[in-house]
């Protein structure tokens, strides 16, 4: 039984997890992650 708890504790874990890095929202991992990057870009050709 604890066996099976933990299973799914650390399946429940890892959705969570996911949707927190790769989540559709403007708060996701990945969507920040762009908005740095796009913006270290346009910063960077910018600048003379």
């Amino acid at each position: 039984m604890k066996q099976f708890i933990v299973l799914c504790s650390t399946i429940i874990l890892g959705i969570a997890i996911y949707n927190m890095i790769m989540g559709l929202g403007d708060d996701s991992v990945v969507n920040t992650v762009s908005e740095v990057w796009q913006q270290g870009v346009l910063t960077r050709t910018n600048t003379p």
